[in-house]
């Protein structure tokens, strides 16, 4: 799933698919050029998701606070979707 694409941010982040089996190990995929990505897991993610020093700590090519406001949203969804999917395997599709 991916939750930006370089035709309207300066970043492309998607959900990365893996064989996790624990929802700390999903991976968030960000790629600031062609030839640069940050992988992060959900557990970073949730330690880095309400400070955008951390997230500039993270991915050091982010250029600003609005940039890494920017990406905090797509970490914040990119949690939400892990939430939900966990929650909804736990109890059964309910």
């Amino acid at each position: 799933m991916s939750y930006s694409r370089w035709s309207h941010s300066p970043f492309y982040t998607y959900w990365c698919s893996s064989k996790a089996e624990r929802k700390e190990d999903e991976l968030f995929a960000c790629h600031v050029d062609l030839e640069s990505q940050v992988i992060i897991t959900y557990e970073e993610c949730k330690k880095i998701e309400d400070s955008l020093m951390s997230i500039k700590g993270k991915i050091n090519q982010i250029k600003d606070d609005e940039e890494a406001t920017e990406l905090q949203g797509y970490i914040k969804e990119f949690i939400s979707d892990v939430d939900h999917k966990y929650l909804t395997e736990i109890r059964g599709g309910q």
